[in-house]
């Protein structure tokens, strides 16, 4: 089994650590393209918009990486 060769070999931690750092930056990636697609609203005029706008973004970039990285 996958897992138990990585605890075993001491390298599940690495694993984790590379893994953690590709899902960010994929995000990044993506919140960047989804901002380009859907601007957000004026951060000074209306910041509980702005707010519920990226935080939409997020959760939708989250998403498609979870299914990439993890269901795939």
């Amino acid at each position: 089994m996958l897992f138990d060769d990585l605890v075993l070999t001491d390298q599940l931690f690495p694993h984790l650590y590379d893994v953690q750092e590709i899902t960010e930056k994929r995000v990044e990636v993506i919140m960047a393209g989804l901002l380009e697609k859907n601007p957000a609203p004026d951060k000074e005029t209306d910041a509980m918009a702005w707010v519920r706008h990226m935080n939409l973004l997020k959760a939708m970039a989250e998403e498609v990486v979870v299914r990439e990285v993890i269901y795939t």
